[in-house]
């Protein structure tokens, strides 16, 4: 294994996964700890994007704010391929060749499992989204 691949996977936080194989496996195994590792930088991520396209979202009620970044995240190519790139650069030589291999699965799933992590902490992206409107 080369040495950038082993520091990657130093990085990672431990999560406790189930048995499984094949594309599943992977969500475990690879997916999961990876978007832990990411969660901030992903939470940044579309908090900006949420205040260049999004007026007066800090404003919205939560269940309105929480509809809109599954639309976004659902919706818009550009932060999508922001997202699946954010991902991408953090898996190892190995991971990354299955992911490619089994493409349009993989992207699926991250877009999925992104989706259901950002709108799970709405709260904190509201909360960033603020911060950045009153720093602007």
């Amino acid at each position: 294994m080369k040495e950038r691949d082993l520091g990657l996977l130093a990085l990672r936080p431990d999560i406790d996964t189930q048995p499984a194989s094949g594309v599943a496996a992977y969500l475990h195994e690879t997916l999961r700890p990876v978007l832990k590792l990411q969660n901030d930088t992903l939470l940044t991520l579309v908090a900006a994007d949420v205040s260049k396209r999004v007026r007066g979202f800090e404003g919205f009620a939560p269940a309105d704010q929480r509809r809109k970044l599954l639309e976004l995240l659902r919706r818009d190519s550009r932060l999508k391929r922001v997202v699946l790139g954010v991902v991408f650069g953090m898996l190892t030589a190995e991971e990354l060749a299955f992911a490619l291999a089994h493409e349009s699965e993989v992207r699926r799933r991250i877009v999925t499992l992104v989706a259901e992590r950002v709108a799970s902490q709405t709260e904190e992206v509201a909360r960033r989204v603020g911060a950045e409107a009153g720093a602007v």
